[in-house]
């Protein structure tokens, strides 16, 4: 089968013949076919069985918040696959990347929870590494509770030292299975809670299980602005998918007149080394102040919520609100690791 490298315009014909992507992630993943560079450090392939009429293509390309795997993408027009071009793209690819700092790297790549695309990831020998679940929790589903804890809240702006700092702990924390890069709190309030990141507005709340590291700080949110009239929207992941978008984002699909408020949720008890213990008071506690920051922030609009396995606290609360139906699955990706193939 033909192979060669992915030139301007090619991604136009890609579409052609692909399915329309049904999840963001997978509109998010084909960002990745654009011609190979150097800055953003990308490698590209296409197929074709006759000149200009592709099959597929495939990518890998650098993840500057998770620099000791890459992102890969491998995708085949449906009445073609079965037929081996997937694995003939995937190690195409992967020799692309000789003399590169994307050679030798660990791979990632994120698909939809039980597609085709999990499939096709497994039988390359890649393994899971994390989930990652996108929630709504409609308007006024969780009534405000605590007893008034006002005192506790603060609503600060989305450069606030203290709320970069908190992100920084909890975002390299939670993401212990996907290790990130050093990281400054410059480039973290770029990634994450600049304007050019959509970050809108931001709160934190306070309460006994706080850490002493943060200040007392238990839980914080992180809004994200769009406009009223986008179909989609921009959520930065605590997950970085591999998008190929400016600061590693995640678009979350809305069709509802009015849009959601697009949130992070984090709470600074998945910074602790014992994070993973679920059983005690202090776990339990965390769970409770970071219902209260949601209900807070879903009074008058509904939310969704970016939910990896890596947040415990935030999966916890996930759970109880998916079963008691207070919450809806929006999405369910798995991201898979694995390393490149035998290039020799």
């Amino acid at each position: 089968m033909p192979i060669r490298e992915l030139n301007d315009g090619d991604d136009l014909r890609l579409n052609e013949v692909f399915a329309d992507a049904t999840t963001p992630a997978g509109h998010m993943a084909r960002s990745l076919f654009r011609p190979s560079s150097d800055s953003p450090l990308i490698r590209s392939v296409i197929a074709e069985v006759v000149p200009d009429v592709p099959v597929g293509a495939a990518a890998i390309a650098e993840s500057p918040l998770h620099p000791y795997r890459a992102w890969v993408h491998v995708e085949v027009a449906a009445e073609e696959q079965g037929h081996g071009q997937g694995r003939e793209l995937f190690e195409a690819v992967c020799a692309e990347t000789r003399g590169t700092a994307l050679e030798g790297l660990d791979l990632r790549a994120r698909v939809q929870a039980g597609s085709a695309g999990e499939g096709f990831a497994q039988a390359l020998g890649f393994t899971p590494l994390t989930t990652t679940r996108v929630i709504k929790v409609p308007a006024g589903a969780l009534p405000p509770a605590g007893g008034g804890r006002a005192e506790d809240l603060e609503i600060v702006a989305t450069g606030s030292v203290k709320l970069t700092k908190a992100f920084l702990a909890w975002y390299t924390a939670v993401n212990r299975d996907d290790a990130v890069g050093p990281l400054t709190i410059g480039q973290v309030n770029n990634a994450f809670l600049s304007e050019a990141a959509g970050a809108h507005g931001a709160a934190l709340l306070g309460g006994a299980a706080g850490t002493a590291e943060a200040g007392g700080l238990s839980a914080f949110a992180v809004s994200y602005a769009r406009e009223a009239d986008e179909t989609t929207g921009v959520l930065p992941s605590a997950g970085e998918p591999g998008a190929g978008a400016a600061n590693g984002t995640a678009v979350v699909d809305q069709v509802d007149e009015e849009p959601p408020t697009e949130l992070i949720l984090g709470s600074m008890f998945e910074t602790r080394d014992d994070a993973a213990e679920t059983g005690g008071e202090d776990f339990a506690a965390a769970v409770a102040d970071a219902e209260l920051l949601l209900a807070r922030l879903s009074v008058d609009a509904d939310v969704v919520i970016e939910v990896t396995s890596g947040m415990s606290v935030v999966s916890a609360l996930a759970d109880r609100l998916l079963e008691a139906g207070t919450a809806t699955e929006l999405y369910r990706y798995e991201t898979l690791s694995g390393p490149p193939a035998d290039m020799s």
